[in-house]
């Protein structure tokens, strides 16, 4: 894959964080703010082995992941599960928000047509675009304010929480954090700070959750009980113009991180395929097919898939990194005291 920035790095999790809460379908409330922070302090732990890991010399994560091949193959096909949620919430908003498109097959054909070019160009275009994606997601959070303001009524915010239920919505919010597992393998194409950038984006992350969250409680109260899209919703709320309605830009921002998220699941299910298989071509558009037919499947059989996720983030984002990291630096301290002991042998001779 190519190099990325550290500052890119922040950019393409955070576009991809923002378009799950686009699309999430839970009605916000006080336990779920508050297990959203429990859930980022519990992300921060998590990262805190991959981290140590890349600051170790010379660590290559292309030969040194547990499992080799295999565990190439199960990253991969996280990935390629992870794309075909994406395209379960395509099919979802564009049949039940207003969306310029009759036919929720035809948005996923010509979204996986556009992705498979994007990701052709490699995870430097695609971060690249990530950038510019930031400015959207900005201006759209500002639009939302300035119309939230004057129609946000504080009495829709009733702060009654329980441990438990704080608990199991911090556990759900974890479980649903795909961005840790595209974290320990992007951090491998970062250049710079990449700790920096890291803890900037649970920071962020956290900021942007809590945000709309709030907008989404005190606008729509108990309306939000009913809405299937709670952000699409809260923004037909919250219209700040008198003649020109929001609407389109929510709809552009979702449509473009869309893109994004999906773009940059093919090109790191594809390259991780390409490792494992280095003669077979075609690999984002073989991933890109396996997405759309799993997420076909999905909806056919109504298959709730958010536990099998919810372990494989688990497995792939915090056990193998912690195994890895205890793995190299016992490696690291056998190979320390076996040189020590070497240069105890020679100075004995001499």
């Amino acid at each position: 894959m190519n190099k990325i920035s550290s500052s890119q790095l922040f950019t393409l999790l955070l576009g991809v964080k923002m378009f799950s809460l686009i699309c999430s379908v839970q009605s916000s409330n006080a336990e779920q703010m508050a297990g959203a922070a429990l859930s980022a302090a519990f992300q921060i732990l998590a990262a805190i082995p991959m981290i140590a890991l890349y600051r170790q010399n010379k660590f290559s994560l292309s030969k040194e992941i547990l499992f080799g091949k295999a565990g190439k193959l199960l990253y991969a096909l996280y990935f390629i599960i992870w794309g075909a949620v994406s395209f379960g919430n395509l099919w979802g908003v564009t049949k039940s928000v207003y969306f310029p498109i009759d036919s929720s097959l035809t948005g996923t054909v010509i979204l996986a047509a556009v992705s498979i070019y994007a990701a052709s160009l490699g995870l430097k275009s695609v971060s690249r675009y990530s950038t510019v994606m930031l400015g959207f997601i900005i201006l759209s959070v500002a639009v939302m304010i300035l119309g939230a303001y004057p129609k946000a009524d504080l009495s829709n915010f009733v702060p009654q929480a329980s441990a438990s239920g704080i608990l199991k919505h911090g556990i759900r919010d974890f479980c649903s954090s795909g961005e840790l597992v595209m974290l320990f393998i992007l951090l491998d194409s970062a250049n710079g700070n990449r700790e920096k950038s890291t803890y900037h984006f649970f920071i962020w992350k956290l900021v942007l959750t809590e945000i709309i969250c709030a907008i989404e409680i005190t606008v729509l109260g108990r309306i939000m009980n009913i809405a299937e899209y709670p952000f699409f919703t809260a923004g037909a709320f919250s219209q700040p113009f008198s003649i020109q309605r929001a609407d389109s830009l929510y709809m552009i921002v979702f449509t473009m991180l869309c893109v994004m998220t999906v773009t940059l699941q093919l090109v790191l299910s594809s390259s991780l395929i390409r490792e494992v298989f280095p003669e077979l071509k075609y690999t984002g558009v073989i991933s890109a097919v396996f997405m759309a037919g799993l997420s076909a499947a999905i909806r056919m059989m109504s298959l709730n898939i958010f536990p099998v996720m919810g372990i494989l983030i688990i497995i792939l984002a915090v056990i193998i990194p912690l195994i890895m990291f205890i793995r190299r630096k016992i490696g690291n301290e056998k190979n320390t005291a076996s040189g020590i002991a070497a240069d105890s042998a020679e100075r004995v001779q001499s």
